[in-house]
This record gives structure tokens, C-alpha cells and sequence, in this order.
């Protein structure tokens, strides 16, 4: 007989919960139809009510809506708290949308301190979990560098395993121009043509305009002929072992007053290849470490205000416009760069100086750094001419040691960076101007090997123009960053 009540109790239970299931998945579909635009409801306050009953009682798809609501403030107040805490708790349950979702939140630090190496994990969970946006977004960080060390074979293989319209597109453009897989214009036009999407399309028509090869034909006049030469279209791999002097003190504003001109490189994500040779000219009258700087590029000129520390330009406000190499968004033919910093140094080849170093670059329309920019620059007159010989002498480009996110920064600021050897490391962030310094890490002997910070940021600190500034040893490296309200 116990048993008999005991069976029958079970019965009741499953078919309570079962129940309970139905009701919340019409609830959710409920919530769905509120959400679309053309939805006969228009109360989306009733958002709540539809979804926080299921919610509490974990089940984890109203879960993960839930907290998409609190996060945008949809039908109720925004509030970034309850949605980490409903989007993890549908994490941690095994939803994988929840989990992609998630990945997103510790991207971009939203309820959350900024952790890339969390954000990695979940992108990773939701993408065996099925989640197709989660693989494509490890590729695209992989791809760029963002977070972590850029690397285009692990690119390719999340995007291979991505059945996402952009996961598809990224994966035609490496294997357009061999970006971790041998090149294959073939494959890639398989791929942008059984691909749904507007930037497929879009790259499609630069193929068709045999756009790279055209480049590829103008390089050798870039690096025969002096700089009035237009920008070019080069994928040529960078030599290194040629002997050049380097000179070990700062530069000081005397070492770069006057009129410099020469070459400003452009790489691919990597760093690796050269993928855009552009004449350039830059006039640096100092006074003190105050500059007024000038820049003749891309047939523009451009002039701003500038402050000289630590062997580095801070240029103030300086905007130039470059031609897309290529395309994937309609009407998207050309970008605008925002010219951070010019990290130079003076070199010595064959009996000649240069002026050469790294070109800090951000582009506002997709709150990203650009690509890695370099300068090889020699004084105004010298006769020699910047040649291949001498581009592939000066113009290796170094990874940035220091790595900032997000871009700009408001209320949190992560900090990341590699040591090769133990040292002692102190790291700051400060105002362009020396004022409101913030300690991100007291000195400290730290290992070799990669560290990350993510401070939150006092919300009175101006906007403007902040400098990370990391001592390793006797080395000191500085990266510059924008803090917007």
C-alpha cells in the first residue's frame, strides 16, 4: 500500500512539473511576443510578471530572458546586477545561450569586473553546447588579438566551427588572403557566395574588382620610388635578421625637431605582414616638452598639439582618413583613425639615423584600436631613400606590451600584459596632464608570464586622455587610452 501512495505521489509530482514546464514555456513564447515589434501587446512591463515566477523556480530559459530584460531595461529599469545574477544562474544550469550570453557579460565587464579569461570559458561551454554566435566569437578575438594572443589558426578553427553567417564570412576572408590556412580564392568564394549575409556580398564585389591583385602589382613602385608615391597593397613577411643599432636613452625633443619624412606602415592583425606602405611627412616643433606636430599623409594635412614624455608623442587631437583595403559593410569604403601616440626611437643603419617606431591608432567607429601602424622616418633632405632593403631593416613591428580594454574606458579598465622574466613591476594609470593618478599595482616582484588587472574607475576622474604607465625592471612601457563619461 506505501508503495502504491508512494508511485501515485510521483506521478502527481512529474506531472506537476511537466505542468509547471508548460506553463512557463507559454509564458516565455508570452514574452517573446512582447518583444517583437509588430506584437499586439504594448505593455511590456508585463515582461516581469511573465518571466520572474519561472525564473525564481530556476528554470533556466526565462532565467537567461530575465536577465536580457533587466539588462536593457526593457518594460522595467535597467539593472545590470539582476541580469548577471539570472544570466549565470541559467549558465551554471547548462543553457547555452544563456552561456554565450554570459561570455558577452564578462567581455565587457557588464555586472561583472571585466575578465576575458572567463568570457574565453564560456564562449568555449556554449560552443560545445551548440551555441553558434559563441564559437564565432572566439574566432573574432582570436582573429584580432582582443583579450587574447592573436593567432589566426585558432581564428580559423572556431569559425570552421560556426555554422553563424559572420563565423562564415571571417573564415572566406582567411582563406582569401591565407590568414592561418593556405590561401584559396576559390574556397573563399564557396563561402561568400552560399553566405547570406550583406558583407559576403560586399566582399564579393572587391574580389570581383581583382582589388588585391591591382595592390599587390603597385608595391614594388612603393618601395622603388621616393615618397610621393600613392598608398599601396603589400602581403609581404617581414625579415628580421639584419643588423641595426639601436640607441638605448629617450629621445629628447632636440633629437626630433624639424621635418621628418618617410614611409607609415600598415600590418595585418598579426603584425607579421605588411599589408600598406603610405608616404608620410611629420614636422615636430617642440617647445619644451609641449609640440605642435604635423602630419602630410594620404594627401591631407593634418596639425595638432602634443605632449613628449618618456620617448613617446601624446598627440592631443589628430584625425586621418584612409581607404579600406577592402570592404565587408556597404558604404563603409574608408576609415578614420584617431592618432594616439608615435612610440619612437632613434636607429642606426648603414650609416644613416632614422627616426622609427610604432603608431598607437584608434578607430571610433568600432571603439577599437586599428591595426598595428609603424613610421620609418629620416630627415627632411637626406637623399637616401626609404627602399626595401631598409623597410624590412626597420620596419619590424612589436607586439604592444601593453594591452587596455574596453576602448574608451569608463567605469572598469582592464589592464594586461606578458613578462618574459621575473621582475619588479609597478603599474599606474594617469591623467596626459601628470594629474589624478591612480595606483593599478604597487611594485612588486612578479614571475614571467601573463597578468591581468581590472580596476574599477573612480567616477569622478575627468575625460580626456589617460596614459598606463608600467615599469618592468628598467624597462618602461606606456600605452595611451581615452575615459569618456
Amino acid at each position: 500500500m506505501k508503495k502504491y501512495y508512494f508511485l501515485l505521489l510521483s506521478c502527481c509530482f512529474m506531472m506537476a512539473h511537466i505542468q509547471a514546464q508548460n506553463n512557463c514555456e507559454i509564458n516565455l513564447e508570452k514574452a517573446k511576443l512582447l518583444l517583437e515589434k509588430d506584437s499586439p501587446f504594448s505593455d511590456q512591463s508585463e515582461l516581469i510578471s511573465l518571466l520572474e515566477p519561472c525564473a525564481v523556480q530556476g528554470y533556466s530559459k526565462s532565467e537567461n530572458y530575465l536577465g536580457l530584460v533587466y539588462l536593457n531595461g526593457i518594460g522595467t529599469e535597467k539593472n545590470v546586477d539582476k541580469a548577471f545574477t539570472y544570466i549565470s544562474s541559467a549558465a551554471n544550469k547548462d543553457y547555452a545561450n544563456a552561456q554565450y550570453n554570459l561570455g558577452r557579460l564578462y567581455k565587457y565587464g557588464i555586472g561583472c569586473s571585466i575578465s576575458f579569461k572567463d568570457a574565453v570559458n564560456w564562449f568555449e561551454i556554449a560552443s560545445q553546447n551548440g551555441n553558434q554566435r559563441a564559437a564565432y566569437s572566439l574566432g573574432y578575438m582570436y582573429f584580432k588579438g582582443y583579450g587574447v594572443q592573436q593567432d589566426y589558426q585558432k581564428a580559423v578553427y572556431w569559425f570552421e566551427r560556426s555554422e553563424d553567417a559572420m563565423a562564415k564570412h571571417f573564415l572566406a576572408i582567411s582563406y582569401y588572403f591565407g590568414y592561418g590556412v593556405s590561401a584559396n580564392e576559390n574556397k573563399a568564394l564557396e563561402l561568400l557566395l552560399s553566405n547570406p549575409t550583406i558583407n559576403s556580398e560586399t566582399f564579393v564585389t572587391y574580389i570581383k574588382a581583382n582589388q588585391k591583385q591591382l595592390n599587390e602589382v603597385a608595391v614594388e613602385e612603393a618601395l622603388d620610388t621616393n615618397i610621393s608615391t600613392d598608398s599601396t597593397h603589400i602581403e609581404s613577411e617581414i625579415i628580421t635578421d639584419v643588423e641595426v643599432n639601436e640607441y638605448s636613452d629617450f629621445l629628447t625633443t632636440d633629437t626630433i625637431e624639424g621635418e621628418w619624412t618617410g614611409k607609415l606602415i600598415q600590418y595585418d592583425w598579426s603584425g607579421n605582414y605588411i599589408v600598406r606602405i603610405l608616404p608620410v611627412s611629420i614636422d615636430f616643433v617642440t617647445n619644451n616638452n609641449n609640440i605642435e606636430i604635423i602630419v602630410h599623409v594620404n594627401n591631407q594635412e593634418l596639425k595638432s598639439s602634443a605632449q613628449f614624455q618618456d620617448g613617446n608623442v601624446y598627440v592631443d587631437d589628430l584625425t586621418f582618413t584612409l581607404k579600406k583595403l577592402y570592404s565587408s559593410v556597404p558604404n563603409e569604403l574608408s576609415l578614420d583613425y584617431t592618432l594616439f601616440t608615435l612610440n619612437l626611437q632613434e636607429k642606426e643603419y648603414l650609416g644613416n639615423t632614422y627616426l622609427t617606431g610604432m603608431v598607437d591608432t584608434f578607430i571610433d567607429s568600432w571603439t577599437e584600436y586599428g591595426q598595428p601602424m609603424s613610421v620609418v622616418l629620416k630627415p627632411k633632405g637626406v637623399k637616401t631613400e626609404i627602399d626595401d632593403e631598409i623597410l624590412e631593416a626597420l620596419a619590424v613591428q612589436k607586439d604592444q606590451f601593453i594591452k587596455l580594454y574596453p576602448v574608451p574606458f569608463n567605469e572598469q579598465l582592464t589592464v594586461q600584459y606578458e613578462l618574459e622574466t621575473v621582475s619588479d613591476v609597478y603599474v599606474e594609470l594617469i591623467n596626459i596632464n601628470g594629474t589624478n593618478k591612480t595606483v593599478i599595482q604597487p611594485i612588486i616582484k612578479q614571475q614571467a608570464g601573463e597578468y591581468t588587472y581590472s580596476i574599477n574607475v573612480d567616477s569622478s576622474l575627468p575625460e580626456g586622455l589617460y596614459v598606463v604607465r608600467l615599469k618592468a625592471g628598467n624597462q618602461l612601457y606606456t600605452r595611451l587610452i581615452v575615459k569618456e563619461y
